[in-house]
């Protein structure tokens, strides 16, 4: 469900971004699933599979252990998503490799890293604000869900003449 969500808010942007001719890409880890997930349009861009998971191993995304999932699904965070899901009829089967996280990268042309975003719970994603902010871009995003537009609001993310990135969450702020 996690992912799902994610792909939809990351979707939000897909209209904004080809406005500028910045390609939306997806990663993902497995084939399982992913007939479902782009029949259902939880994505609006391109979408890649690397079922060896070199692109997850080479940008340093690490697995969740079987012993700290339980209690990030617990989560604050995890039980807003959840929430969230459920409310937009997101659903979710729980096949798969769940213990996998990920991230995102938004990269620059010539290959210069912009942004970078690594998971420290299944249910983070990073936020929209801080993708357009890394690309110097502003304006609205239009909600699929409503079809309304909203204005991209501030963002926690830093960045400085190099790469865009959130600040570590403080241990308080996690739960």
């Amino acid at each position: 469900m996690f992912c799902r969500l994610a792909a939809q808010e990351l979707s939000l942007l897909s209209p904004r971004l080809s406005q500028e001719n910045v390609r939306l890409v997806g990663i993902g880890l497995e084939e399982l699933g992913v007939e479902e997930f782009v029949e259902k349009k939880f994505w609006d861009g391109e979408l890649y599979i690397d079922e060896k998971k070199k692109s997850f191993n080479d940008l340093g995304y690490k697995r969740f252990s079987i012993w700290s999932l339980p209690g990030l699904l617990l989560s604050r965070i995890a039980r807003s998503q959840a929430a969230l899901g459920k409310e937009r009829g997101v659903g979710g089967d729980l096949r798969g490799d769940g213990f996998q996280n990920g991230g995102l990268v938004v990269v620059g042309k010539g290959g210069k890293l912009l942004y970078s975003f690594v998971q420290e719970n299944p249910a983070d994603h990073a936020a929209n604000e801080d993708i357009l902010k890394a690309l110097n871009l502003s304006g609205l995003m239009v909600d699929k869900s409503t079809d309304e537009q909203r204005p991209a609001a501030a963002s926690p993310a830093a960045c400085d003449q190099d790469v865009c990135s959130l600040k570590p969450k403080s241990p308080a702020s996690s739960d």
